[in-house]
């Protein structure tokens, strides 16, 4: 869900957005559907998100992630993308280099600091967060972290809950799948005390969790001495919170959209990486934990759950305190620290409208049009009719090269890749034709060979060529250390 409030932040923006992902939730497809954003399917992944970072990473072989790399980028190698955004435990260094190798740039989204990344950019959203946390994992400049950088939807910040008041609704809601049945043991705990005709419960769990037949078969047996309400999704998470005046919840995304909306919570631990964010919570009078599921233990703290209900002073103080914590439009903050963010080293991104006067400025000079096949240069006028042509035409892939953020030439791609915008999205049997100008004043570092190499990553098991006129021993060398190898005449081929 907050990649999905980060893409619909990115689109207010003009930005074009598409989704990759391996196992998705029928209802978050519907979700993201419903906005309009494409979703490319790609493999299963050999872990499940519900596991522990440490855990999925410690068996996530480097060869593995290597792997998944190259299969990425040929999945990818129809759309001009600028910006990959990285949501996932298994996805580590192996993975992200081999992505920056493409030329692309990377924004990891991170729950806790505990690896070394090359990321262009990290995210952590909590609150709490600082960059000198990440100090020998990631250069704390690129850091993005804390509450003004929250990943929660606006809808959340609109119109607070229940006042503190008597507690009557109760909401239960543990992600979702709760694949340990937890929700299911909560309402057992909760169903030996004296709570009948005092709450009701309202229980948001998928259908797939273990828990829901175990919570309907004691409905069905009356087994629960209060009114239970088991629903299997929602599509207004910010009218559910108004309408309960206590969750009982689990860490995570929806800990801090609870919190945004002043809802009191009991808060429920589920996997280790959840505690440094619980013990921020509760020490910050937000929350009260109720349980830590993390280990073996399977106990749920009535007694806690049952302060946190009968006092009205403790529930108005985490509103209170909650009220004093988040600020909306954190999500806007982060597409314009992308937006102004310089990447280290080259990179490659699509070419826009703005950058015609650019390619304009690096044709004028001295020998650049040289070994052109239209040697003259064209007039202003001339260069814009073309420029808005080509930038528009779905058979030709323009990409700048930036070093260390700055525009330090282009690479062009005729004749086979179709961009996201295009009905039709693939890569042609046929070679795709290469041409490369670098800046003189960015000449003599490796540009032309390193963009190269880049290009040719993005469009694994491609098949490039070459035209270099005779005479052009410069190019000529450029594209033999990149790769390529002359197979007669001016053609060469990757």
């Amino acid at each position: 869900m907050r990649c999905l409030t980060l893409a619909r932040a990115a689109m207010m923006q003009s930005h074009e957005v598409c989704f990759f992902v391996s196992d998705i939730d029928a209802v978050l497809e519907k979700r993201i559907n419903a906005t309009g954003i494409r979703i490319i399917r790609l493999p299963s992944l050999k872990y499940g998100c519900q596991q522990s970072s440490v855990a999925i990473e410690a068996e996530y072989e480097t060869s593995q992630q290597e792997a998944e790399a190259r299969y990425f980028l040929r999945t990818v190698a129809g759309y001009q993308l600028d910006w990959i955004v990285v949501d996932h435990y298994g996805y580590g260094e192996p993975w992200i280099s081999a992505i920056k190798h493409a030329g692309y740039c990377v924004l990891l989204i991170e729950d806790w600091p505990h690896r070394k990344v090359s990321a262009d950019l990290l995210l952590d959203p909590r609150p709490g967060s600082i960059a000198g946390d990440y100090r020998g994992y990631i250069e704390p400049e690129r850091v993005l972290s804390g509450s003004d950088f929250n990943l929660i939807r606006e809808d959340f910040f609109h119109e607070p809950g229940q006042p503190a008041g008597n507690v009557q609704r109760v909401l239960l809601n543990l992600g979702g799948y709760d694949y340990r049945g937890l929700s299911a043991d909560i309402l057992d705990a909760l169903a030996n005390e004296d709570f009948a005709g005092k709450l009701s419960f309202t229980v948001l769990l998928s259908q797939s969790s273990p828990a829901f037949s175990r919570i309907q078969s004691h409905m069905q047996c009356a087994q629960y001495p209060f009114s239970v309400n088991l629903i299997e999704h929602c599509d207004d998470m910010a009218g559910l919170y108004r309408t309960h005046h206590v969750c009982i919840g689990a860490s995570g995304g929806s800990l801090w959209e609870r919190i945004a909306m002043r809802l009191p919570t009991a808060l429920v631990i589920v996997a280790d990486n959840q505690k440094p964010q619980a013990s921020y919570a509760e020490e910050n009078g937000l929350v009260k934990v109720v349980a830590d599921y993390s280990g073996t233990a399977r106990s749920f703290d009535v007694s806690a759950f049952r302060s946190l209900i009968e006092s009205v002073e403790v529930r108005q103080s985490m509103q209170d305190h909650s009220s004093d914590l988040l600020r909306g439009s954190g999500s806007e903050r982060v597409i314009k620290a992308v937006e102004n963010t310089k990447p280290e080293g080259l990179t490659l991104r699509s070419a826009i409208m703005s950058d015609m006067r650019d390619f304009y400025r690096w044709q004028k000079q001295p020998g650049a049009r040289r070994f052109f096949r239209t040697p003259q240069l064209p007039r202003w006028s001339q260069h814009r009719r073309w420029y808005q042509g080509i930038v528009s035409d779905f058979s030709v892939s323009l990409y700048i090269v930036l070093f260390n953020g700055e525009k330090a030439g282009y690479v062009r791609v005729d004749g086979a890749v179709t961009s996201s915008k295009s009905s039709s999205v693939g890569v042609s049997l046929d070679s795709l034709e290469v041409s490369i100008l670098i800046s003189r004043n960015f000449r003599g570092r490796k540009l032309a060979v390193n963009a190269l190499k880049a290009l040719v990553s993005r469009y694994p098991e491609t098949r490039f060529c070459a035209d270099v006129a005779p005479g052009n021993f410069a190019s000529r060398k450029v594209f033999k250390r990149a790769g390529f190898q002359k197979t007669g005449g001016r053609r060469y081929e990757y």
